[in-house]
């Protein structure tokens, strides 16, 4: 755990026993049904109990990804991404993508990271979520590397797909693990269904990763439905390291998107004005 990550751990259990950490029905409910096999030291949270983003954790990235070199953020999306399109609210951290013009996009939203901030190699990685339910939404929680230096750029520095949606369809997330070479990717990746018919996107669920040095575990609720395994991931950079590119320390990234590859470039309809991804928390467990 880097530098950053250790500082936040301090602050967290500070935190804890001045009993600011959240208690709420929704959360409660959710957790009594979580079985972390064995993480259970909680290394790092953000409960969202601020007034304001905890600028200690989290910075945005915004605008269009051009400053990048990738406009459209490397996926053709059609939103440009501001600051004040995440706030805190009633304990959550609430990202609004908008209908609004901005930078020469027709929509705007927000994408934070904890880069250069929170990191880990290894552990589980959790984070409870509420999405919308609006076609043309792609909201996603994620891990990128810390540095690409090790392994090369994207994808065979890896990137760790925990959460992504699509808002149309109400029922279903998935996930996936990317590597291979430089722009060569290579990924496994699967979707969940939810198991109650009445539930949906939009109620709260926690997914989750547990990252091992031989293993990938993704969960959605209790409910486990992908799992990799060393051997299958490689790095074109370092075929000798038969963990490369997953053993450096990744941080954590969460964003709601507008359009963009992964739904067909579809977007909202005409009467569609704003809609919100709500986070109650994330969270870094290590055994």
């Amino acid at each position: 755990m880097k530098k950053t990550a250790l500082v936040a751990f301090t602050l967290l259990i500070s935190c804890l026993f001045s009993s600011c950490a959240k208690e709420s029905g929704t959360q409660s409910i959710v957790e009594d049904n979580i079985d972390r096999h064995g993480y259970e030291t909680l290394i790092w949270s953000d409960e969202f109990n601020d007034a304001e983003l905890n600028d200690e954790y989290w910075s945005h990235q915004l605008g269009t990804g051009s400053q990048y070199g990738l406009d459209g953020w490397g996926n053709q999306e059609a939103e440009y991404y501001k600051e004040n399109n995440a706030v805190i609210r009633d304990g959550k951290l609430i990202i609004t993508a908008k209908k609004e013009s901005c930078g020469g996009k027709n929509y705007t939203s927000s994408r934070i990271t904890t880069a250069g901030k929170i990191s880990t190699t290894y552990g589980r990685i959790e984070a409870m979520i509420s999405l919308p339910e609006v076609e043309g939404m792609w909201p996603a929680f994620w891990m990128l590397p810390e540095s690409t230096t090790p392994y090369g750029g994207w994808a065979s520095s890896g990137e760790i797909d925990i959460m992504e949606a699509r808002g149309r369809v109400t029922d279903m997330t998935s996930a996936a693990l990317h590597y291979g070479g430089v722009n060569q990717d290579v990924y496994k990746s699967s979707s969940h269904v939810l198991r109650d018919k009445e539930e949906s996107i939009s109620s709260y669920h926690v997914y989750a990763v547990e990252w091992e040095e031989d293993e990938f575990r993704f969960y959605v609720d209790d409910d486990e439905f992908m799992k990799v395994k060393k051997g299958v991931w490689f790095s074109k950079l370092d075929m000798d390291n038969e963990n490369a590119p997953f053993d450096v320390d990744f941080h954590i990234i969460l964003n709601l998107a507008v359009g963009g590859h992964f739904d067909g470039f579809r977007e909202p309809g005409d009467d569609f004005t704003e809609c919100e991804m709500k986070v109650e928390y994330v969270r870094i467990y290590k055994k």
